[in-house]
């Protein structure tokens, strides 16, 4: 019996929940709800979602591990060495603050240092695009959690 979800049903889970999280945003529109409409435009959406996919795919707790989402940075995968190298997999890696925050902040490292080098101003990107893809990216991270937490908590249910 399994014990986790494998790869093809944490990308199930995560396009799933991606799929209410989107219908919760049309909804909040459509009904004209306050918070959501007065902070969300569709550049914020498109990115969160942008961010969400890319991290179902390529961020995952997993990356301390030869996971799907660390095969698939291919050569690439050198940059997630450091990370494999200092979780222990299931531990820290799947914990609800310390994983989404070592996943993203190594990538935010990864990723200024390539702005740095490329002379490209981070300043000129909008704060609120900034917010959106990390939040994207945190939340498909969260996902995988708790889904292999729920599935760990109830598997001798079935």
């Amino acid at each position: 019996m399994k014990r986790i979800p494998d790869g093809k049903t944490h990308d199930a889970i995560n396009a799933a929940v991606l799929t209410v999280v989107l219908a919760g945003f049309y909804y909040a529109f459509r009904e004209g709800i306050g918070p959501v409409i007065t902070y969300l435009d569709g550049y914020t959406i498109v990115a969160f979602s942008v961010a969400y996919i890319f991290a179902t795919f390529f961020l995952s707790p997993d990356l301390d591990i030869n996971s799907k989402p660390y095969k698939r940075w291919g050569f690439l995968r050198i940059i997630w060495w450091p990370y494999k190298e200092l979780f222990k997999h299931r531990g820290l890696s799947h914990h609800p603050v310390i994983g989404p925050l070592s996943i993203v902040s190594n990538l935010l490292v990864i990723v200024a240092a390539v702005f740095l080098i490329m002379g490209i101003n981070y300043e000129v990107i909008p704060s609120n695009l900034m917010i959106s893809t990390i939040a994207g990216m945190v939340l498909s991270i969260e996902v995988h959690i708790i889904s292999d937490n729920v599935v760990s908590k109830f598997k001798g249910a079935f």
